[in-house]
C-alpha cells in the first residue's frame, strides 16, 4: 500500500479513536485466560499453575482447566505453566492489548516420575505430539512478524530448510526438491485442496492466501515422513488450527494491509457458544506501480467459525470460508496471475464449509468427526488481440465432501493408539477447449512469407462430468518405553474409484531421548498421490494412472541449549516413482501435439542436509539461521538419463533477526504520546511506540536449473532438439533482503498496530526465467523489484 495512504489512515484512526483517550497516566490494562488439558486424553488439569514471567502474577486453574489473570498492564509476556506429574511447559511473547483478553490453550505431556533418571525442564518452543522427524509449529505471532512474508502462512513457512517456493508472485509450497501440489493443506480438520486467491488449478499456491491469518491460533508443518492419519500428498502437511472467538465480550477490529481491507469482529453467542467472523476486499490498483502488474486483481472473502459447547465432554467447531477473484490481462504479464498467457480473462471462487465434533468419550478415549465440503470454480478465456478472438477456455468445477473421524485410544500410560477412516464423495465437471491450430513454415528472407506447412494440430476438448469417490483408513500405534524410547509405528489405506487404484502406506519412527535437551530420531513413510483431476480428465487415457508415490528416509538430532535456543539436524533421502509426465515428453521428437495423454514414466530421487537453529522471542532478540544443501535429479524418460530436476538449487540459506524494545514504561514516552503533536508523526516508521520491533530477512537460493532452447526461424518456434540434454544450465542465484517495523499502541479503550515491511530491499533483479517470443527474442521475467508495503490495525 502507498505510505501516503497508510499515514493518512493511521491519522484518521487517531483522531477518531483515541484523542479522548490519551491522558496521560490512564491505566492500560488486559486479561490472560485459557485452559489447560492433557495433551493425550484431552481432558482438563484442575490446580495447574500458570504464572507471568518475572511479574509475581499468575493463576490456579478450575475444575474445567481455566484460569483468568486479570488486570495484566499492556505489553508482551512469557508464562511458565506446571502441573504435577507432567512436564512444565513455556510459551514466549504473550501480547496482552487494552480492554482485551488473550486466550491461549495448553497442553501439558504426562511425564513418567517412577524411576526417574532424567531432569525435564520446560522451554519454550511447541511441537506437534505425532510427530518425530521434519516438523515445526508456528503460533500467530510468529506469523505476523516474519518480514518479507505479508502475514501469509505459506511464505511464512519458506524460511524452513526444507522448503523453497515457485517465485516471489506466488507462495507455493515446494518441499525436499519435490513439485508443486504436494502439499496437504487442513484447517481445523478439513482438507483444502489449495487455500488460494487466483489458484493454480491442480497446485498448491497462488499469489494471495484466502485464509484470515489474524483467524490462525498456530500451524504445525510436517516436510516428510509424516503420520499415518495424513495422506494423499507425496511430500508434506500443513495443519491450521484457527482460534475460537472471544468469549468475555463483543470485540472488533478494522485493518488495511496487503491482503486488503476489511474488518475482524468475535464476542459471545450464548454462555457456552462464540463465533468469529471477517469480511476483506482487495486495493491492489493502489499499488500496481510497486508491484509491476499490468492488471488490476480483484478478490474478496469471507470467513467465520462458530464454536459451540454443547456440553463437558462434547464442542461443536463449524467453520465457513468463501472467496471470489477476477482479473483480465492485456499485453502480458509478469506477475504470476497471467500464468504466461499475454491477454485473458479469469475468474474463479471457492467455497470451504466444514463442521467438527470432539468428543470426549471417557479419559481414555475421545474422537473428531468431521463433515465438510470444498468446492473451486474455474473460469479462464485466452486470446488473441485485436478483436478478441478466443483460442483456449477452462471452465471447470471440482467439489469434494467428506466425512471422516480420528479416533484416539489411550490402552495405558505409555501406549496409544490411534485410528480412522474417511469417505469423500468427488465431483469434477470440465469443459475445456484449445482451438486447432497450423504451424507454418516461413521464407527466411522474406518476413510473414508462408512456404508451407509443418503441421497442423487438431482442437483439443475435454468435456467430463465426472462422479467418483475416495476412501481411507489408518492405524498408528505409538508407544513410550523405558522413558528414553518412543516408537510410532503406522499403516494407511487409500483407494480413488476413478483409477481404481488403492494403495497401502507404511509409516514408523523412532525416537530415543539421550537426555532432557537432546533426542536422536529416525523415520520412514511411504506417501502416496492420487493425479490432480485437471490430470486425470486430461485424456481418457489417463484412467489407466497410478498414483504416484515417495520412499522418505529422515535421521536427525534435535537438541535444546537452553529453554529460548534449539538446533535441529537432519538428512534425508527422498525417492519418486510413477511420476506422471506427458506421453510427448518421453519421445524425442520435438513438436508434437500433446493430447493430455500422461505416461507414470517419471523417476527422481532427493537427498540433503538440513540445519535449523532458532531463537524464540522472549526477551528482546529473536532470530532463525536454516540452511539446506541438497540434490534433486530426476531420470530423462527419452533416453534414461538423470539430470538436475527443475527446483534442484542446491545451497538455500535463510537469516531472521529482530529486536523488539518497549518504550510503554518509559516516562519521557508517555509525557510525549501525551502531546497532541504527537499523533501527527507517530505513524512514522523510527518513531517510537509502546511495542516497537525491527527484523531483517535474507534469503539465498542457488540459481535453478534450465533447458535452453533453440530457435528455429523459419517455423519461429523454440524447441528442445532430439538430442539436447536437459536443465544444463542455471538460472544467476537469489539473493534478498526484506526489512519489517512493527509498532503498537495502547490506549484505555483501543489498540493500534501498525507495520511497514519492505520487500527487496536493495531492488535487486531476481530472474525468474526467460520468456521466448516468436520472433527470436528473449525477454528476462523478473521477480519482485523493492516492494514497500504498509499495514494498520485498530482493535475496539
Amino acid at each position: 500500500m502507498h505510505l501516503t495512504l497508510l499515514a493518512a489512515s493511521f491519522f484518521l484512526f487517531h483522531y477518531l479513536a483515541l484523542f479522548p483517550n490519551t491522558a496521560a497516566g490512564q491505566e492500560v490494562v488486559g486479561n490472560i485466560a485459557g485452559q489447560v488439558i492433557d495433551a493425550r486424553n484431552m481432558q482438563p488439569l484442575p490446580g495447574a499453575t500458570v504464572q507471568i514471567d518475572g511479574t509475581g502474577r499468575g493463576a490456579a486453574t478450575d475444575a474445567d482447566g481455566r484460569f483468568l489473570i486479570e488486570g495484566v498492564p499492556a505489553g508482551s509476556y512469557n508464562l511458565t505453566i506446571r502441573y504435577i506429574g507432567y512436564k512444565t511447559v513455556r510459551r514466549s511473547n504473550l501480547i496482552v492489548s487494552s480492554n482485551r483478553t488473550t486466550t491461549i490453550d495448553i497442553r501439558l505431556e504426562e511425564e513418567l516420575i517412577e524411576g526417574e533418571t532424567i531432569e525435564v525442564r520446560g522451554d519454550f518452543f511447541e511441537r506437534p505430539r505425532d510427530a518425530i522427524v521434519s516438523s515445526h509449529s508456528m503460533n500467530f505471532e510468529e506469523i505476523r512478524r516474519s518480514p518479507g512474508d505479508l502475514v501469509d502462512i505459506q511464505r511464512v513457512v519458506q524460511a524452513l530448510p526444507s522448503v523453497t517456493s515457485g517465485s516471489d508472485q506466488m507462495n507455493e509450497i515446494i518441499v525436499r526438491g519435490g513439485n508443486p501440489g504436494e502439499n496437504l493443506f487442513m484447517m481445523d480438520h478439513i482438507e483444502i485442496p489449495n487455500p488460494n486467491h487466483f489458484a493454480v488449478q491442480g497446485a498448491g499456491g497462488g499469489p494471495i492466501n484466502l485464509l484470515n491469518s489474524y483467524m490462525v491460533r498456530e500451524i504445525d508443518f510436517y516436510a516428510g515422513a509424516f503420520p499415518a492419519r495424513y495422506g494423499d500428498k507425496a511430500s508434506s502437511v500443513m495443519n491450521i488450527s484457527l482460534r475460537n472467538g472471544a468469549t468475555d465480550r463483543l470485540r472488533g477490529e478494522a485493518s488495511m494491509g496487503m491482503a486488503g481491507a476489511g474488518a475482524l469482529f468475535e464476542g459471545p453467542v450464548s454462555s457456552n457458544a462464540s463465533f468469529i467472523f471477517s469480511a476483506r476486499r482487495s486495493y491492489l490498483d493502489w499499488i500496481v506501480p510497486a508491484t509491476g502488474l499490468t492488471a488490476i486483481p480483484n478478490y474478496y472473502n469471507t470467513q467465520g467459525k462458530l464454536t459451540w459447547n454443547l456440553n463437558s465432554d462434547h464442542t461443536l467447531y463449524v467453520n465457513g470460508v468463501y472467496g471470489s477473484d477476477r482479473i483480465n490481462i492485456e499485453g502480458g504479464d509478469q506477475a504470476g496471475y497471467g500464468r504466461g498467457a499475454e491477454n485473458l480473462d479469469t475468474q474463479n471462487s471457492q467455497y470451504i464449509a466444514g463442521a467438527t465434533l470432539r468428543s470426549l468419550w471417557s479419559d481414555n478415549l475421545f474422537s473428531f468427526t468431521t463433515l465438510s465440503s470444498v468446492q473451486n470454480d474455474y473460469f479462464v478465456e485466452v486470446y488473441n488481440m485485436p478483436g478478441r478472438d478466443i483460442f483456449f477456455t477452462n471452465n471447470s468445477v471440482e467439489t469434494e465432501n467428506t466425512i471422516k473421524t480420528d479416533v484416539t485410544y489411550l490402552a495405558s500410560r505409555n501406549v496409544e493408539l490411534s485410528f480412522g477412516a474417511s469417505y469423500k464423495d468427488v465431483n469434477f465437471d470440465f469443459d475445456l477447449v484449445n482451438d486447432a491450430d497450423t504451424l507454418f513454415i516461413y521464407d527466411q528472407g522474406q518476413e510473414d512469407r508462408i512456404v508451407g506447412i509443418f503441421d497442423i494440430y487438431p482442437e483439443y476438448r475435454v468435456n467430463q462430468n465426472v462422479n467418483s469417490y475416495k476412501t481411507s483408513a489408518y492405524s498408528q500405534l505409538t508407544l513410550d518405553l523405558l522413558r528414553s524410547f518412543r516408537v510410532t509405528a503406522g499403516l494407511r489405506y487409500d483407494y480413488f474409484d476413478y483409477n481404481e487404484f488403492s494403495s497401502l502406506s507404511p509409516r514408523l519412527g523412532f525416537s530415543y531421548f539421550l537426555n532432557s535437551n537432546t533426542s536422536m530420531n529416525i523415520a520412514y513413510g511411504r506417501h502416496f498421490q492420487s493425479p490432480a483431476y485437471n490430470e486425470i480428465v486430461a485424456n481418457e487415457a489417463n484412467r489407466n494412472l497410478n498414483n504416484k508415490f515417495t520412499e522418505q528416509y529422515v535421521i536427525g538430532v534435535e537438541h535444546i541449549f537452553r529453554d529460548d535456543l534449539k538446533l535441529v539436524l537432519e538428512g534425508y533421502f527422498k525417492e519418486y516413482f510413477d511420476v506422471p509426465v506427458p506421453l510427448t515428453s518421453t519421445s524425442s521428437t520435438p513438436l508434437l501435439f500433446n493430447d493430455g495423454t500422461l505416461v507414470n514414466a517419471g523417476r527422481a530421487e532427493s537427498i540433503g542436509i538440513e540445519l535449523l537453529l532458532q531463537k524464540k522471542l522472549v526477551n528482546n532478540f529473536s532470530g532463525i539461521l536454516s540452511y539446506t544443501y541438497f540434490e534433486s535429479k530426476a531420470l530423462d524418460p527419452r533416453n534414461n538419463r538423470t539430470y538436475n530436476w527443475d527446483f534442484d538449487h542446491r545451497n538455500m540459506l535463510t537469516l531472521i533477526a529482530g529486536y523488539r524494545l518497549s518504550f510503554s514504561d518509559r516516562d519521557w514516552y508517555q509525557r510525549m504520546k501525551s502531546k497532541w503533536w504527537f499523533h501527527t508523526i507517530s505513524w512514522l516508521p523510527f518513531m517510537p511506540s509502546d511495542q516497537f520491533e525491527i527484523s531483517l530477512k535474507y534469503r539465498y537460493l542457488g540459481g535453478r536449473p534450465y533447458t535452453a532452447p533453440v530457435y528455429r526461424p523459419e517455423l519461429r518456434e523454440w524447441v528442445v532438439e532430439e538430442n539436447q540434454l536437459l536443465n544444463t544450465e542455471r538460472y544467476p542465484a537469489y539473493n534478498r533482503l526484506d526489512l519489517r517495523i512493527d509498532k503498537l499502541y495502547n490506549y484505555r479503550n483501543w489498540n493500534f498496530s501498525i507495520f511497514f515491511d519492505v520487500v527487496n530491499v536493495f531492488n535487486r533483479d531476481n530472474l525468474w526465467s526467460f520468456q521466448y517470443n516468436d520472433d527470436g527474442t528473449i525477454d528476462r521475467v523478473l521477480q519482485f523489484n523493492t516492494l514497500p508495503v504498509g499495514g494498520v490495525t485498530i482493535e475496539f
